[in-house]
C-alpha cells in the first residue's frame, strides 16, 4: 500500500537543496509566458515562466512558496520543459512529476500545481507569440504603445 504521508524522499530533498531553474524572467518580455497556480493563503503557490522562441522553450524559471513537494515539483517541471517545444512540454503531467519525485499521496497536489502553472505559462507563451507575429505582420513595434 502506498504511503499516505511520510518525510520527503531523496529526490524531493535533492531539488529543495539545489533547486534547478529557480528565479524569474522579465514578465514584460514578449517572449516570456508566465503561469501561476495555487494561492499563498492556501499555503502553496507556484509560478513558472518560460522564455520561448519559435515554439521552443529556451529557459524555464520558477518560484514556489510552500512545502518541499511544491518546490521539487516546480523545479522538475522546469528541468523537463527546458529545451522542449511547447507541444512537448504540454505532455508533462502531474502523474509523471509525482512518480519521478516519489511523492506520497498527501503531496500529489504539489505536482498538480506545477502542471497547472506550466500549462498556464505555455498558454500565455502561445498568446504572446501570436500577438508578436501579428505585430510583425503589421510592421508594428514589439514593445511599447497601447495593447
Amino acid at each position: 500500500m502506498p504511503a499516505i504521508h511520510r518525510e520527503p524522499g531523496p529526490r524531493v530533498l535533492k531539488h529543495c537543496r539545489s533547486p534547478r531553474h529557480a528565479g524569474s524572467l522579465d514578465p514584460h518580455d514578449p517572449a516570456v509566458g508566465t503561469g501561476t497556480a495555487g494561492s499563498a493563503a492556501a499555503g502553496d503557490l507556484v509560478r513558472i515562466q518560460l522564455y520561448v522562441r519559435s515554439q521552443e522553450i529556451l529557459e524555464a524559471r520558477f518560484k514556489a512558496f510552500g512545502c518541499s513537494g511544491s518546490i521539487a515539483s516546480a523545479s522538475l517541471a522546469c528541468e523537463w520543459a527546458e529545451g522542449r517545444t511547447l507541444s512537448q512540454a504540454e505532455a508533462i503531467g502531474q502523474e509523471e512529476l509525482a512518480g519521478a519525485l516519489e511523492l506520497p499521496l498527501s503531496k500529489k497536489h504539489c505536482a498538480a500545481l506545477a502542471e497547472e502553472a506550466l500549462r498556464e505559462a505555455i498558454r500565455e507563451s502561445r498568446v504572446k507569440e501570436m500577438s508578436l507575429t501579428e505585430r510583425n505582420d503589421l510592421n508594428l513595434p514589439s514593445s511599447g504603445g497601447a495593447e
